[in-house]
């Protein structure tokens, strides 16, 4: 009577073999047709467009092409993408299947000295039918973790290109503003000099010599502080770049121009950044490896059926062959509160899915703000450069001539200082805010990459600039 239960049971399962569990659709979100301060068309190729070209520095060109390759942030990254192909392997068919082969011998000594022999060998096999769609769901999981890897991947690309042109772009700056801090110390020794002459030939005052004197030092002053700040900025691009910190520093202390971008900055619309962006991308991917886990944990409450066999050769032939049947009855409880966690991480993703877009658009729209306010204050601070340069050469030839007094020629020199370090602040911040801009519109993390799978040839996407 039980065989024919089970037989009958067996035979019913594998009529009904079916995935349980909520089938994954894509989610769908509102956007806006466009960004609140754009009018940009479509991006369609916007994640392999190498968009540092367009700061026109080959230093920073070639420091991007090494540490693309060398940074150990992505190396990592592209590892787990290996670990979650991994766990694909252990999917589907042979995760179904078990067995083996067992070959023993022993010799026995029997109590009138006689010595025995015995030796066998067995070999086992069994496998599990997917009843209700688990081992399928575990599949689904683990392929939508290997796409979640390789997001996170340009994810972990787009930080460093972050990381790395930032800390160029502050680099540069600081060489610029130390370089403009040594030229005001030039001027100011110029200015002590003039006042010092006419100290001597009684037409200026010891609180005008002193006045110049206080005004150089308080620009030497500055000088070491900026200085450390190009040593620490061209450190962390070392570090970015897995190099030697003197070899980096070697290239960067030749000298360049501050970076400054050229051309538009189009953003696309904000639909682009569902494709364009790996961390909304990966959040998603999340979202499809989560809803298979609802069917992985509801799979589990119902039967599992196994068929067993064994033949076992030597002194005892024999086989055996036959369906197993389990019940899940007393774990019921434990069961049914997988299946409620599993849901509850579903509604979790999609959460962070949604949150992931909201920022993207969040993100954009403010850089898009900060790059074009940026912009127009550049132009408006080199404008008031050029202003106060004039004023300081006229106050510097009035005093010679005694038309105006020592702080008018200070006054002069501080502004130009101010202004001209004011401009180089204004030059790093617009680079700055139009790298966030390419970073949060997912531009740049395909430029390069490749994703290589067993027996497959290497992908390569260029960069196009």
């Amino acid at each position: 009577m039980t065989h024919k239960l089970i037989f009958a049971v067996t035979l019913a399962s594998l009529a009904s073999c079916t995935a349980i569990g909520p089938d994954y659709e894509t989610p769908r979100i509102d956007l806006p047709t466009r960004f609140a301060n754009s009018a940009s068309q479509a991006s369609l190729e916007a994640a392999s467009e190498g968009w540092w070209g367009r700061l026109g520095d080959p230093l920073l060109n070639d420091f991007v092409k090494i540490g693309l390759s060398q940074n150990l942030s992505i190396k990592s990254a592209l590892e787990r993408i290996i670990d979650a192909r991994s766990t694909v392997q252990r999917t589907g068919i042979p995760s179904q299947l078990d067995g083996g082969i067992t070959g023993e011998s022993f010799r026995t000594k029997e109590d009138d000295g006689t010595i025995s022999e015995t030796s066998g060998t067995t070999a086992d096999a069994a496998f599990v039918f997917d009843l209700f769609g688990g081992a399928a769901r575990e599949r689904e999981q683990a392929l939508a973790n290997v796409d979640a890897a390789k997001f996170d991947v340009g994810t972990v690309r787009l930080a460093y290109l972050a990381d790395l042109v930032n800390s160029y772009i502050l680099a540069r700056y600081y060489q610029a503003a130390a370089s403009i801090t040594r030229q005001t110390i030039e001027s100011r020794r110029q200015t002590l000099d003039i006042v010092q002459r006419r100290r001597a030939a009684d037409e200026a005052t010891r609180l005008e010599l002193a006045q110049a004197k206080s005004l150089l030092a308080t620009a030497q002053a500055s000088l070491p502080v900026l200085e450390a700040n190009v040593d620490v900025n061209v450190f962390h691009i070392a570090t970015l770049l897995a190099k030697p910190a003197a070899e980096v520093r070697a290239r960067m202390l030749r000298g360049r121009a501050q970076p400054r971008p050229k051309g538009g900055m189009a953003a696309g619309i904000p639909a682009d950044l569902l494709r364009n962006r790996p961390d909304v991308r990966f959040a998603e991917r999340n979202l499809a490896a989560a809803t298979a886990g609802v069917g992985i944990a509801k799979s589990r409450l119902y039967p599992s059926l196994r068929l067993l066999g064994s033949i076992t050769t030597g002194t005892d032939e024999t086989w055996t062959f036959g369906p197993s049947l389990s019940l899940p009855i007393l774990n019921q409880p434990v069961l049914q509160s997988n299946v409620r966690t599993a849901s509850s991480r579903v509604r979790q993703a999609e959460l962070a899915w949604r949150n992931s877009v909201l920022t993207a658009v969040e993100e954009t729209q403010a850089a898009i703000s900060l790059t074009r306010s940026w912009r127009r204050q550049v132009g408006s601070l080199w404008t008031a450069v050029a202003a106060a340069r004039e004023v300081h050469e006229l106050s510097r030839e009035s005093y010679k001539a005694g038309a105006v007094t020592l702080t008018d020629v200070l006054d002069a020199e501080r502004s130009v200082a101010a202004n001209r370090l004011a401009y180089s602040a204004g030059v790093r911040d617009w680079s700055s805010s139009w790298v966030q801009l390419q970073v949060s519109t997912g531009k740049g993390w395909l430029a390069g990459m490749k994703i290589v799978k067993k027996g497959e040839k290497p992908v390569e996407v260029a960069a196009k600039n």
